[in-house]
């Protein structure tokens, strides 16, 4: 018997995200790139923001040579910043600010550029667009740990795609409360897979 996957979430009826979702209206516009391996991935979490925000722009590839809508929203006139460490070594020259600056810099007339996949994917992916490299960064000090159960991190440091987008906007809009449905939905998401480990 084959499967019924939902039509919105793609995932399976057991696994569907949609009932877990509060949509957020978010004041400033949220880009994804997500690693194609990540797509089919069931404890994925960027499908949640996906879900959730109104401001939201998603596409799937590993180079920005074959996503020419990703590279029309990288030439816009909107400041867009990129959440990602800054990497040893790198000759591209950019500017990193601190997310507790970004607001009182630019207001909500900015852009925020995630990378969803694995350290190891996403790693590979600023190593083949120097386009990436050159966005100026946005550094994050999350607020609360990572509670991501059902996956294997990198390091204690390292937070899931859901987790780094809620401290992201959570500080940027000064309102936990506002973003806290996402964590609730990522809580609700793992408790799901949870519950058919044996």
């Amino acid at each position: 018997m084959s499967r019924v996957i939902c039509s919105v979430c793609k995932r399976a009826e057991k696994v569907c995200l949609c009932p877990l979702i509060t949509p957020i209206n978010n004041r400033v516009e949220l880009g994804i790139l997500q690693h194609p391996n990540e797509v089919a991935q069931v404890k994925g979490t960027a499908k949640i923001a996906q879900l959730s925000f109104q401001k939201v722009n998603s596409w799937v590839g590993e180079s920005l040579d074959d996503l020419p809508t990703l590279q029309w929203w990288l030439k816009g006139t909107t400041p867009i910043f990129l959440l990602y460490p800054n990497i040893e070594g790198q000759k591209e020259t950019f500017q990193s600010f601190p997310v507790s600056e970004l607001t009182a810099l630019f207001g909500s007339n900015l852009k925020i550029l995630v990378l969803d996949g694995t350290w190891r994917k996403t790693h590979k992916m600023m190593q083949l667009n120097s386009g990436l490299r050159a966005l100026n960064r946005v550094t994050l000090t999350p607020q609360i740990p990572s509670n991501y159960q059902i996956r294997k991190q990198k390091n204690n440091a390292s937070l899931s795609t859901i987790e780094a987008v809620y401290e992201v906007y959570s500080q940027l809009e000064n309102s936990a409360e506002k973003y806290q449905p996402l964590l609730n939905a990522f809580e609700a998401m793992q408790a799901q897979h949870l519950s058919f480990r044996p």
